[in-house]
């Protein structure tokens, strides 16, 4: 920064490091329009390049332009979501709607972001395994919950921070139903149990589902729930552009659990889980969203919101305190 120019980082404290992937012409824009807003920007190779630079990059937020890409930035895209290890932000606005009222709109997003980055597991005490967790005498355990959570794009790092922050969840099952590719469930099970005091497995044939499970629904497969939370894996052979589906695992749960269902909707494109939230809603279930400012990609969330079945929006921290305390207080209801 010029000597003549206002020191933004003097002005406000440490600017947050944005991490541009994007290409010469495109990020050229977006650098200046960010710094502009007192940003500071490290440009990184555009996709599939950019996945290099990331050991490297100081990024405590990511932005990816997508405009005009290529079937091998998609690819490469898929790659970064599951390994990235900050929140991204997808950016597919061209030239023309990038306004100054638009970037100081970018800014404040990614500035939130950046500021809701968990801290690291083995920086924050655990609560116990679910097993050392117990009901007071006399008292007997609510019949658990099963939640469902939906994400596509940016999913990962929602459901991570949203793991991260909720303080074990005693009353609940979860099922994870992430748009993924072939052959990353394993992966994703795994960085989330560094994460959580749940316990985080691929849903596998003849597993039955139990309280402080969480379950990340497989990629090919449509997951059936038995009378005693025996699951049971039957091939999907629909065309889907997407998998798994979000609507299919909502659906199942819906129908099994009743009134003891629920779901929210993070971070992604499209409106796979607009359909479960419905059947949620419509079987007394509870409904949740993450909020557009917080989603790398707002699609997802805004759809389901659209159908007037979300009952409560909010940040992925949000959205685990207020499940902590809605389990608490149905918990001490029964």
């Amino acid at each position: 920064m010029a000597s003549g120019e206002p020191n933004s980082e003097q002005q406000t404290g440490a600017a947050v490091r944005v991490g541009l992937m994007a290409d010469a012409e495109a990020g050229r824009d977006l650098r200046l329009g960010l710094e502009r807003c007192g940003l500071k920007v490290e440009r990184l190779p555009a996709l599939p390049g950019g996945l290099r630079a990331l050991d490297s990059a100081r990024a405590q937020v990511l932005l990816v332009d997508l405009a005009d890409a290529s079937d091998t930035v998609f690819d490469a895209l898929e790659e970064l979501l599951e390994n990235a290890p900050v929140p991204i932000v997808l950016n597919e606005s061209g030239r023309a709607e990038q306004t100054g009222v638009w970037f100081r709109r970018l800014a404040a997003k990614l500035t939130g972001l950046a500021g809701g980055v968990a801290a690291p597991a083995s920086a924050r005490p655990l609560p116990a395994k679910q097993s050392e967790q117990r009901q007071p005498a006399g008292q007997q355990p609510a019949e658990p919950m099963v939640w469902v959570l939906g994400a596509s794009f940016g999913g990962p790092e929602a459901v991570r921070r949203f793991f991260a922050a909720l303080p074990g969840a005693p009353g609940a099952i979860f099922f994870l139903a992430q748009h993924i590719g072939d052959g990353f469930v394993e992966l994703l099970a795994s960085q989330l149990n560094r994460t959580t005091a749940l316990r985080v497995v691929p849903a596998r044939d003849g597993d039955v589902a139990e309280p402080g499970m969480v379950l990340v629904a497989p990629v090919n497969h449509v997951v059936r729930i038995g009378p005693e939370g025996t699951l049971r894996l039957e091939p999907d052979k629909a065309e889907r552009s997407c998998r798994p589906s979000v609507d299919l695992l909502m659906q199942e749960v819906a129908s099994r659990y009743g009134p003891r269902a629920g779901a929210i909707v993070f971070s992604g494109m499209g409106d796979d889980g607009a359909l479960g939230v419905r059947a949620i809603a419509a079987a007394g279930g509870e409904v949740w969203a993450q909020d557009s400012g917080s989603s790398s990609v707002s699609s997802m969330p805004d759809c389901a919101a659209a159908t007037g079945a979300v009952s409560r929006r909010g940040t992925p921290e949000e959205l685990a305190g207020g499940l902590a305390a809605y389990l608490e207080h149905r918990a001490a209801a029964s």
